[in-house]
């Protein structure tokens, strides 16, 4: 190789090296791994609920329903299979969101081993489907809520082996309630996690 060759890489080299801006490449968070904390996303379940496999329905017929409320049979979420490996994750946050085609406000509790995500007390049910002067369902409500588990909750989430739902309806603030639409309505459920973890605690 050529003297002159030689001289023309090495000026190369010491050009981008001084034009390099350093701190484009955040060196200093490859020196703090506490800032390595990703983020997982887990689904776990979802489902559509027809409300008379689930309830029963009273005042089948045209007549209106006057209820005060509704309670479905308890739905199970079984975890067997599913692991969840708490190593490295000190919360969590459970993701549930719901589609309401029924025409009456609901309120639901999602539970396991010792935790109970209660959606809402009586002044914060979540809204019915919005209805025309016939009772039929015209737009669906939605919500999106978010529960956060603790590292007691986390663990005890790991040993449980099923989920239980519950869900009740109450009577909507205005208009009726026909069975038969009542009786053929739905609400579904999407439920799933979100979990920093640190990877300072993992076991590799």
């Amino acid at each position: 190789m050529s003297k002159n060759y030689c001289y023309i890489l090495l000026g190369t080299m010491t050009f981008f090296l001084i034009s390099c801006n350093l701190s484009d490449f955040q060196l200093d968070k490859l020196i703090q791994p506490t800032d390595l904390n990703p983020v997982i996303y887990r689904p776990v379940s979802s489902g559509t609920y027809v409300v008379k496999d689930y309830a029963a329905v009273p005042g089948l017929g045209n007549a209106s329903v006057v209820v005060d409320s509704l309670s479905f049979n308890s739905i199970h979420y079984p975890l067997n299979g599913m692991t969840f490996n708490t190593t490295g994750t000190d919360s969590m946050v459970v993701i549930i969101k719901t589609v309401n085609e029924t025409p009456m406000k609901y309120r639901y509790r999602l539970s396991f081993t010792g935790t109970i995500m209660d959606s809402g007390s009586k002044s914060e049910f979540l809204d019915a489907a919005t209805i025309d002067n016939q009772g039929d369902v015209i737009e669906a409500s939605k919500d999106s809520l978010e529960f956060k588990l603790d590292t007691t909750d986390v663990k005890n989430l790991g040993m449980a082996t099923q989920m239980d739902l519950s869900i009740t309806l109450y009577k909507p603030d205005n208009g009726i309630v026909i069975a038969n639409i009542l009786k053929n309505s739905r609400i579904s459920f999407k439920i799933g996690f979100r979990a920093p973890i640190n990877l300072l605690k993992t076991k590799l």
